[in-house]
Formats: structure tokens, sequence, C-alpha cells
């Protein structure tokens, strides 16, 4: 009887250092505490992005392309976004002006410089600086932060 007491005192002490080692392994440092600085717990905060805000520049811009006999098409939906407020309200006064200049960007295309996915991302960069130049040189703000090609068709 005593061998059984022992063996069964030895067991549950076997199975408490087991459980204490499991927990103490699988807990860890929660990632808040990880990343935050010595001595200030909790000190990182995850900075919020406001939603993002579409403007449409319906209708679609149409141009010919350059140097291309017979003569090709390009057909591009653009749509910008921002996740300023007032950035929306700029985009839509200066849109004919915006318009006027995105035009004459991709009227300036040859089809050969559109014809990949790179050189399109290239075009869809282009565009986004000719917005940010032209919003920043007539208000001194406003920050388009990407410009989409939703429909985007060369013929």
């Amino acid at each position: 009887m005593k061998n059984k007491i022992i063996m069964i005192s030895i067991q549950v002490v076997i199975l408490i250092v087991a459980i204490g080692a499991t927990w103490w392994f699988t807990s860890g440092s929660k990632p808040d505490e990880a990343a935050a600085p010595a001595g200030k717990p909790g000190a990182v905060e995850e900075k919020k992005l406001a939603p993002p805000e579409y403007i449409s520049m319906a209708p679609s811009f149409v141009v010919n392309l350059q140097g291309e006999r017979p003569m090709r098409f390009l057909m591009v939906e653009v749509e910008l976004m921002t996740r300023n407020k007032d950035t929306v309200d700029l985009v839509k006064e200066y849109l004919p002006s915006l318009r006027h200049e995105l035009n004459m960007l991709f009227s300036s295309q040859t089809r050969e410089s559109i014809a990949t996915v790179e050189a399109r991302e290239e075009l869809q960069k282009s565009a986004l600086k000719k917005v940010n130049a032209l919003l920043k040189k007539e208000t001194g703000k406003g920050k388009v932060d990407e410009v989409y090609f939703t429909k985007f068709v060369m013929q």
C-alpha cells in the first residue's frame, strides 16, 4: 500500500511539472510586450488609417496611340483613391485640369510602351505623379494615394 501511495505521488508531481512546463513554453511573451521599448509597456500603438475614398474620373479616357498605322485607340477608365477628405474636394474642383493632364499623358503613349503589365504599372505611376503635381501646383496641398485603371482596352 505504501508503494502505491509513493507511485501515485510521483505521477502527480510529474503531471504538474509537465503541465507547468507546457504552459511556460507556449505562453511566451505577448506581441505588444515584445515590440514595446524597455520600460514602456504597451507603448506601441497601431496607427489607424482613414477609410479610403474613391473618385471616379468618368467618362473613360479614349485617345489615339502615337505613331500607329492603322489608327489604334486606348480606352482607360480611371479611379483615384485618397484617405484625405480635403483632397476629394480638391480633385472635384480641379477635375477638368486633371482630365486634361491625364489625356495628354495617355495620348503620348505608343502601343509598345504599354504592351506589358510592367509598362502599364509605370503608366499608372506616371498618372499618379501628374495628378499630385497638378494639385500641388494649384493648391499647395492635396495628396492622391493611388490611381487605379479599372478598364484598360487597346484596339
